[in-house]
């Protein structure tokens, strides 16, 4: 769009109508027989009650708050894997409540009339707790064993002049010569997601100014009730048809 040259600018659009392209769809294919997949399964679900009550001073002096935008930020969602013998563990959960609060100042103030500036202020308000989880499918974990000797033993027949590798004549375990064997297994870590937030609240204007109508606050005092719907998944290897046999010791299908 041209600009006329005797009016003044007030801004430009530029836009295109884009054509449609063709295409084809296609059917996708996959493995039709009984295989074993490793996937994401899910441990547990569970929906969180966590109360919060924060106070914010803003940089002006409030007249109003015209709006509040609020999202839910997690920075640590940790499975426990205690209390063996049991159905249950422990989620360690830490995060904070982004805050976009729109305010009003009451720069002049008449009988009839307040006047002032539109602002805002970003806050973030922590929270952490600890809830316990019902496994719907128990997490698959194995642990490190300690570790195994080999003994070696030397006999007059054994050959190779082994009876004087530590430089006499012995009979019974080498004592110059050890061998151990190390069991090391690795656990896929237990991850959450974040699958609904809700939030309730009360905002509670304090610290007026002055005692007049129109008179600005200082301070608000948030009151907040917070559930947090949360999955802990984990990944685990899965017979798909009945595939495979699993491994009575570890709970793992065997490889």
């Amino acid at each position: 769009m041209e600009h006329k040259p005797n009016r003044p600018f007030c801004g430009n659009v530029d836009a295109e109508t884009l054509t449609l392209c063709q295409g084809t769809n296609m059917e996708p294919s996959g493995t039709s027989d009984p295989v074993v997949a490793k996937i994401p399964v899910v441990l547990a679900e569970r929906t969180i009650q966590i109360d919060v009550e924060a106070d914010i001073c803003l940089q002006y002096p409030f007249y109003d708050i015209k709006r509040i935008k609020k999202d839910i930020f997690l920075t640590q969602c940790k499975l426990i894997l205690t209390t063996e013998g049991t159905n249950t563990g422990k989620l360690f959960l830490e995060g904070f409540v982004r805050k976009n609060i729109e305010y009003t100042t009451a720069d002049c103030v008449d009988c009839d009339v307040v006047s002032g500036g539109v602002h805002h202020t970003t806050a973030d308000v922590p929270f952490r707790c600890a809830t316990e989880v019902v496994y719907s499918t128990p997490p698959v974990f194995c642990t490190r064993t300690p570790a195994e000797s080999i003994e070696l033993i030397c006999n007059k027949g054994c050959g190779g002049g082994c009876c004087h590798k530590c430089g006499e004549e012995t009979l019974g375990t080498l004592p110059c010569e050890q061998n151990f064997i190390d069991t090391i297994c690795y656990t896929e870590k237990p991850y959450c997601e974040l699958e609904e937030a809700r939030i309730y609240e009360a905002d509670i204007h304090k610290e007026r100014l002055d005692k007049v109508p129109g008179a600005p606050y200082n301070k608000i005092t948030e009151k907040m009730v917070i559930y947090l719907r949360l999955k802990v998944l984990q990944n685990q290897q899965v017979n798909i048809n009945g595939v495979g046999v699993a491994d009575p010791d570890t709970n793992r299908p065997c490889r």
